[in-house]
């Protein structure tokens, strides 16, 4: 990113400008005050952020793996009808705060059901390189810090807070509670989903993550206790849910769905060299097979989602899907009208 920019070679005015013609209402909810703020532009503008590129950690192999907005799509379902009212009068306009490149975004656009139709998704991140991609993809996108969101109090329905929670500094989490609820209309709900700190996800980040990607994973997960405790003192009220969150690849034969989801492991978690190292693609399987295990972690919940409990193949009308599952944490905070 270069000097004083806030997007790769662009500053902060022609992204204003940027969006103001191609996303009005996405400009119409920002509060250019914060946005303009000496310190908010300075804590974006220092920042070496690993989801940049390869160079700084794994943001070009993230993005490659996310070009198929998918492989989430059961968990972001999820996770979006619990931010969604049942019955939404209108459109619903949520805020996905640590969206990326626009996966959720992506994937919402791509589905014909009358549910997804009616949600307008805006995506947040913090890496200035995620951004420039989401808006290259036509979507309407801000570079923001989750603990120092530039839009309006009360401007949007919903608030997303997913897919990687545990990179907030714990410190800086009840504060990205706090913002999340100040932009959520009353009535709106703030959806936080990450991971166990005892779960199977939170042991494949410390045992296979940290040690082999080349920007480490040395950030906490959360306790169940703490999904909740972040939201004390605001005006909501919080439930706190087991959800089931697979990764999930189609195609048209086993070994190709296999492949594949070791491909997109290998991307999304920046562990290539990890899994190339083992013999061949089915010894790969067999690895990811023993960290997703859930056999163990799903027995402990008094109320466990349904789902396979450790990697399989299927066969269904001559479609193959690999699913590999995992079990998110998530509360789900009502504001107060």
């Amino acid at each position: 990113m270069s000097e004083g920019s806030y997007l790769p070679s662009v500053p902060l005015d022609e992204y204003v400008r940027i969006v103001a013609a191609q996303h009005p209402q996405l400009h119409g909810l920002l509060d250019l005050v914060r946005a303009r703020s000496a310190d908010t532009l300075s804590a974006l503008l220092s920042l070496t952020n690993e989801f940049d590129s390869d160079d700084t950690g794994r943001g070009d192999s993230y993005r490659r793996a996310q070009q198929d907005a998918f492989v989430r799509w059961t968990g972001a379902h999820r996770l979006l009808s619990l931010a969604t009212p049942a019955d939404p009068a209108g459109d619903v306009v949520i805020l996905d705060v640590l969206g990326g490149d626009g996966t959720i975004a992506r994937a919402v656009g791509g589905r014909a059901d009358s549910s997804a139709a009616k949600l307008t998704i805006l995506t947040g991140d913090i890496s200035g390189e995620m951004v420039a991609q989401a808006l290259a993809y036509g979507l309407p996108a801000v570079r923001q810090a989750a603990e120092a969101l530039l839009l309006r109090d009360d401007c949007v329905d919903a608030a997303l807070l997913a897919y990687g929670t545990h990179h907030i500094a714990p410190a800086d989490r009840p504060r990205a509670a706090a913002e999340a609820v100040r932009v959520v209309r009353p009535g709106g709900r703030v959806v936080l989903h990450d991971f166990d700190e005892s779960s199977p996800m939170a042991r494949f980040f410390t045992d296979v993550v940290h040690p082999n990607s080349s920007a480490g994973h040395d950030y906490p997960h959360f306790t169940r206790a703490e999904m909740a405790d972040h939201f004390d003192g605001l005006p909501v009220s919080v439930q706190v849910l087991d959800v089931y969150d697979p990764l999930v690849i189609r195609g048209s034969t086993a070994e190709e769905v296999r492949d594949r989801m070791c491909d997109y492991i290998a991307d999304m978690y920046g562990i290539r060299s990890y899994l190339s190292a083992q013999r061949n693609n089915s010894a790969a399987w067999d690895l990811l097979t023993e960290f997703f295990d859930h056999s163990e972690y799903l027995s402990g919940l008094s109320s466990p989602p349904t789902g396979p409990v450790r990697p399989v193949i299927r066969e269904h009308d001559g479609e193959f899907a690999a699913e590999v599952p995992r079990v998110a944490i998530v509360a789900v905070a009502e504001k107060a009208v």
